[in-house]
């Protein structure tokens, strides 16, 4: 393997390892399931608010 591809290569390794870090710190890769549909609820009963009110002054005009 010729060196020039691990110089260029490194710093994306090295960011993936940090974003990987950085995820599990915050506590991404968590495996509770019950937290992750409450939010996913709210999301999409916000989503689909705003789609209202957008169908609502595309009517209007």
């Amino acid at each position: 393997m010729d060196i020039r591809y691990l110089i260029v290569g490194a710093p994306f390794i090295i960011a993936f390892f940090y974003t990987l870090f950085w995820l599990k710190k915050w506590g991404a890769f968590n495996s509770s399931t019950d937290d992750h549909t409450n939010k996913m609820n709210i999301n999409n009963e916000r989503s689909s608010g705003d789609l209202i009110l957008e169908n609502i002054f595309l009517t209007k005009n």
